[in-house]
């Protein structure tokens, strides 16, 4: 199963905008869904501080990022793989 990575940055600008609860939020997500192929991670910074707080899913960045939308966005990657992994075994 492929691996999605999920970066959040930890850096002063993001940190002050709380970017630690969609850490802490992605991480009760992964135990609660069971996600073992999601790999989360501090960031430096992103390069995006007028855009905070930041995250990248699978080296895609997502600003304005929260703790809600973070968890919806991976889970609904999660899915998406999921269904296409489903599909590919139909063929």
């Amino acid at each position: 199963e492929k691996i999605m990575k999920v970066q959040v940055c930890k850096w002063k600008t993001c940190t002050e905008r709380f970017s630690e609860y969609i850490a802490t939020r992605l991480e009760n997500d992964k135990k609660l869904y069971n996600c073992d192929n999601v790999v989360i991670e501090e960031s430096k910074c992103m390069g995006h501080c007028k855009c905070w707080p930041n995250i990248k899913v699978d080296g895609k960045l997502e600003s304005y990022a929260n703790p809600a939308k973070a968890s919806e966005l991976v889970r609904t990657k999660q899915k998406h793989a999921q269904h296409q992994k489903w599909h590919k075994r139909q063929r």
